[in-house]
């Protein structure tokens, strides 16, 4: 019969029909990758730590203060010099804790040195997410979506910023030898690693438009997938609805 509504789950991650009602993962992998550069100079190759608290109880900077933070900084590469240089995948697994968010900051300490510079710090990729048993990765937050916000606790002169509409990358100017000391931390917004927004299908047909003969959609990576279409017809008083479902293999 004819369907005014059709409804379509392409079977990818985040249009799985069997997780349309999903707003929590289990058995997730957590996980994180920075890019970072190291410049203007600069020899104090310590000065930037990565930082990680599940207990900010505000977004100020005496919250930051009185915060918990772990250094995650060894879990990954930092750059030593302008080189553009990735971090790597590290694992933050053992960070998490249940049905709490993290917040994830990068610490610039910059010591008042006559030998060593503290340098500019250019982080040009920030991205979050959780790596599920079958391979496919929720996003949870990247450069652009992390909602930086700056704090200064020794020596207001000096800040981090963002350069670019939407955001390219986030940068502090640390000075040459013996700039005054500073302390001046990027702190994102809660991220929450085992929440996640339910699978959506895309509708395909309303009810007033033309029938659907046909309805394509290109699969750009190899696999097998389950797609599925939902039909539905609704009144005042009513609503039927019925689902077919194809298992499909997509080869190179």
């Amino acid at each position: 019969g004819y369907a005014g509504h059709i409804t379509f789950y392409s079977g990818l991650p985040g249009a799985d029909y069997n997780f349309r009602d999903r707003t929590e993962v289990e058995g997730g992998k957590p996980q994180l990758h920075v890019t970072t550069q190291y410049g203007g100079g600069g020899t104090q190759l310590n000065s930037l730590k990565l930082m990680v608290s599940s207990d900010l109880a505000a977004l100020t900077a005496e919250g930051v203060k009185a915060a918990s933070w772990t250094d995650i900084t060894n879990r990954g590469t930092i750059a030593p010099n302008p080189t553009i240089t990735p971090s790597g995948t590290m694992d933050i697994s053992d960070v998490v804790e249940p049905g709490k968010p993290l917040f994830f900051a990068l610490k610039f300490e910059g010591a008042t040195d006559p030998d060593k510079a503290a340098g500019n710090w250019i982080v040009p990729e920030f991205k979050a997410s959780t790596l599920l048993p079958d391979g496919s990765a929720i996003p949870v937050a990247t450069l652009q979506t992390a909602g930086w916000q700056p704090f200064s606790i020794t020596n207001d002169a000096n800040a981090w910023y963002s350069r670019g509409t939407p955001i390219v990358d986030l940068v502090i100017i640390g000075g040459g030898k013996n700039a005054p000391e500073s302390e001046d931390w990027y702190v994102t917004k809660p991220l929450y690693f085992t929440k996640v927004p339910p699978d959506r299908g895309t509708p395909i047909q309303n009810i007033g438009t033309n029938a659907l003969d046909s309805h394509q959609f290109v699969y750009t990576q190899p696999g097998t997938y389950v797609v599925t279409f939902i039909g539905a017809n609704q009144t005042v008083d009513d609503r039927k609805q019925v689902m077919r479902q194809f298992e499909i293999t997509i080869t190179e």
